[in-house]
């Protein structure tokens, strides 16, 4: 999958009458290593719209913006219409998204799935927020919708911002997105809120977790900016909707301490998206900051101690080889804090784990997990086409260990 990337917030620039908007666009891998290079040139759009939603305007015709082969930065100038100028001169916030035209666009949940089976890649689209005489932005958002077809209902998607520039840190990477897909595509399939269409995922022990009628406590290791436990928090509350007596689910982010205010912004950003409250929607997210080197050692903080985790999920976290020891040994720590919590030796816990392999030596999970007691109860392989570049893969594995 690529991603479109802003490598500076944009610049309103030109004079007053006949103001422009300034990019500095890249689309990439979702490390960044390999810009896209299409066969073809790719036409971009580029539109605005207020924050209300209430009206909407195309910046670019076709053809003005594009992705050119062998290109690796675009830097499109683009006049803003009467409206989008009087409005960002009144002081109002603007939203510019930059994105595909549908076809390549990632922006649904079973489109994305979907691309699994197709012949070409995805890109997926980014929006930011403009305002005249502000600071710039540092932001951009992503937007995945739950919904199928071009009707997308509004409250029925998963929106996340990471930073603006070319650090790695502090994005989505595409297990986390592929993974949001699955798991909220197991959790509709069973809803009256929306029914999938194509029912790609097979899983049905881990669905069986994430479906229970009872209350749900979920942990994440190495949430980065959250998308994956906003994403599947969103599917659950949508679940919930139906139901007189709606279940409580608890959703815990953790990761190093410079993840702490992405993640926590991105917790506010779906509170306030919500029209419930977050406990009349049956789900309430925390952050609590998680060091593995101190997890190894059976060192967590207050909200990891304070319940039993169902389900413990990481995405994207094996890359780094030399942390894996510490990685499975956290795991264990915490099956052993959930063993103790539910008073018995019996009690079985559940890792759900998303990863696209990027080298051979990530393979060595598999045999710590084996020497630790995990057992691999579940797996499914998605294929991942990519633009202009092989096709890669991300696998989803669900562990147990009694």
């Amino acid at each position: 999958m690529h991603y479109i990337r802003l490598l500076r917030p944009p610049k309103i620039a030109g004079p007053v009458a006949r103001p422009h908007v300034e990019l500095l666009i890249t689309i990439t891998t979702d490390l960044g290593d390999s810009f896209l290079h299409p066969d073809e040139p790719i036409p971009l759009t580029v539109t605005a719209r207020a924050p209300s939603g209430s009206a909407q305007w195309t910046l670019s015709s076709d053809g003005q913006v594009s992705w050119q082969p062998g290109m690796r930065v675009a830097k499109p100038r683009i006049a803003l219409p009467p409206a989008v100028s009087q409005a960002l001169a009144k002081g109002v916030d603007v939203e510019l998204r930059i994105g595909t035209g549908e076809r390549l666009a990632a922006t649904g949940m079973y489109g994305i799935l979907r691309a699994s089976t197709s012949e070409h890649g995805l890109v997926l689209p980014a929006s930011v927020v403009v305002s005249q005489g502000h600071a710039d932005v540092d932001v951009l958002t992503r937007r995945i919708y739950l919904a199928n077809g071009p009707d997308y209902m509004s409250s029925l998607f998963v929106e996340v911002e990471e930073e603006i520039g070319e650090s790695i840190a502090r994005h989505i990477w595409d297990a986390g997105v592929v993974a949001l897909c699955a798991m909220a595509d197991l959790c509709l399939t069973s809803s009256p809120a929306l029914e999938s269409p194509n029912h790609s995922i097979n899983m049905p022990i881990l669905k069986s977790t994430i479906s229970s009628a009872e209350s749900l406590n979920i942990l994440e290791l190495g949430c980065g900016v959250g998308i994956l436990a906003i994403g599947l928090g969103t599917a659950l509350s949508l679940t919930n909707q139906p139901q007189p007596q709606p279940r409580n689910c608890t959703i815990l982010l953790t990761d190093l301490e410079e993840a702490e205010t992405r993640a926590r912004s991105n917790i506010a950003r779906w509170a306030q998206s919500r029209s419930l409250a977050d406990d009349e929607a049956g789900v309430r997210f925390l952050y609590e900051n998680l060091d593995w080197e101190d997890g190894r050692q059976g060192r967590f903080g207050p909200h990891v101690e304070s319940r039993r985790w169902d389900m413990v999920m990481l995405s994207d976290c094996t890359y780094n080889v030399d942390m894996l020891p510490a990685l499975v040994e956290t795991l264990s720590a915490l099956h052993t804090c959930n063993v103790s919590a539910h008073g018995t030796a019996r009690f079985a816990t559940k890792v759900f784990l998303a990863t696209k392999p990027r080298h051979d030596s990530e393979r060595a999970l598999f045999q710590l997990m084996a020497d630790h007691g995990w057992a691999t109860v579940e797996s499914q392989v998605l294929p991942l086409p990519v633009l202009g570049a092989e096709a890669e893969a991300v696998e989803m594995y669900l562990f147990e260990k009694s």
